[in-house]
């Protein structure tokens, strides 16, 4: 689920935009929920960090979409802001702001789509989880980004972090769908790792922090692939 707001004076081009917002998500088989606003002044009177994504207009009276972009900055530096505009003279200010992307109005669906997907990878990359593992006689709760690798051997799972290794009697399938969607991905059968923590990755192996694993010849090519795309999306 990806939170958007749209923000843009001209209510004819919000509706279209929704609409291509829309085909993009059934595209992609991503939910959106997307809120709009007609003015910058609405907009940063309600903002609250509620939101992933703004779609921003530049081109609006009394406030426009630079401006509001520049004050959202001052109030959150994690949201991800897209442009998109008539004024294509505009696009080199976007780097004062962090915009992630700038688009053209009229807005193609097809490119709009290809962005999306981009911002939808530099999403996953940012989320997180929790796990409570059992240690010396209680829990500890780790986050999904201490995790460098777990390892599954017989009946248990090994979550190896930067705070220490940790055993639990469980299944992998248990948390594999959890982690695949935080960027883990398997070596091979025994180990799904965290794309974050890969240093280096050499002939049959890929080093996580400090620690060198071995790379199946059947996940090879998956692996590798999965890894650089987690790389051109941003990642770390």
């Amino acid at each position: 689920m990806i939170r958007i707001a749209v923000v843009d004076d001209d209510r004819e081009e919000v509706q279209e935009l929704c609409d291509l917002l829309q085909f993009t998500s059934l595209e992609l088989q991503d939910p959106y929920t997307i809120e709009t606003f007609y003015s910058g002044s609405e907009f940063l009177a309600q903002y609250r960090k509620q939101y992933e994504l703004l779609c921003l207009d530049i081109d609006m009276p009394e406030k426009d979409g630079m401006a509001v972009a520049e004050e959202i900055r001052r109030r959150d530096s994690k949201v991800l802001i897209m442009f998109i505009t008539h004024m294509a003279q505009m696009a080199i200010r976007g780097y004062e702001v962090q915009a992630v992307d700038f688009v053209l109005k009229p807005v193609n669906k097809y490119a709009l789509l290809l962005k999306m997907q981009r911002i939808r990878k530099s999403l996953s990359q940012r989320k997180e989880a929790f796990f409570l593992v059992p240690d010396d006689g209680g829990v500890r709760k780790i986050s999904s980004r201490e995790l460098y690798y777990v390892e599954v051997s017989g009946h248990y799972l090994y979550y190896h972090a930067k705070s220490g290794v940790y055993k639990q009697k469980s299944p992998l399938r248990q948390i594999e769908e959890e982690l695949t969607s935080l960027s883990f991905r398997k070596c091979n059968n025994c180990y799904l790792v965290n794309l974050r923590h890969v240093n280096a990755v050499r002939k049959e192996e890929v080093q996580i922090g400090t620690e060198w694993r071995k790379i199946s010849r059947s996940r090879k090519k998956a692996f590798l692939e999965e890894l650089a795309d987690y790389m051109e999306g941003g990642g770390r």
